[in-house]
């Protein structure tokens, strides 16, 4: 490709990463879902560490993380719901894709702009690392990796969540098969302890 052509791509995978991720804040979806996410986790961080305190025991910041990564496990089909099937319902699907843009373009656009605004929900709950480093030392790196961990999890959803998008006309109809498919691959987590080792299931 010509660095010409190459520009060209870039500027329209920034135009719609640009048009996508400011759709959230002209909504109320963004707060409402922000608004939750912090009104849960900082209770449950506050009832959690008040108990490690009460039995002094030492501080740590695992399960609070642990609830988040359940929050996002639900919050991420609230967000790739509506990518492409709100698109379709509408009937700008086609407007969008007679423009000069590639499907790729498009596709990538969306899912980008849904991973930066994961970020940016994730990024208040930082406060309460920070709130921990006044009273003890904080392990950085392993708060970097959680928060990195939980990061991929809702990329590894959104990519779920884009493709059950894009097979939806209806909006409610692509959040909740995201939302079962999201929970189904959690509690595998749980359901592979239970299965004997010796079980072909247990390697799959």
């Amino acid at each position: 490709l010509s660095p010409r052509g190459e520009g060209r791509r870039v500027r329209n995978f920034l135009a719609i990463f640009r048009r996508e991720f400011g759709v959230y804040f002209v909504s109320p979806t963004a707060y409402i879902i922000l608004t939750a996410l912090l009104l849960v986790a900082g209770g449950y961080f506050y009832l959690d560490f008040r108990t490690q305190v009460e039995i002094r025991i030492p501080l740590t910041y695992t399960p609070t993380l642990q609830l988040i990564t359940w929050l996002v496990v639900m919050i991420c089909p609230l967000i790739t719901m509506r990518l492409l099937a709100e698109e379709k319902n509408k009937g700008t699907l086609e407007v969008l894709m007679t423009s000069p843009v590639t499907e790729l373009q498009v596709v990538m656009g969306k899912y980008a702009s849904a991973i930066v605004f994961l970020a940016f929900l994730l990024l208040p709950t930082m406060g309460y690392i920070i709130l921990i480093s006044q009273y003890g030392d904080v392990d950085w790196r392993a708060v970097m990796t959680g928060y990195a961990g939980v990061l991929l999890a809702g990329a590894c959803i959104f990519s779920i969540g884009t493709f059950v998008s894009s097979l939806c006309q209806s909006q409610v109809t692509a959040g909740i098969v995201t939302l079962l498919i999201s929970f189904s691959l959690l509690l595998m987590m749980f359901f592979a302890d239970r299965i004997p080792q010796d079980s072909v299931w247990k390697a799959i």
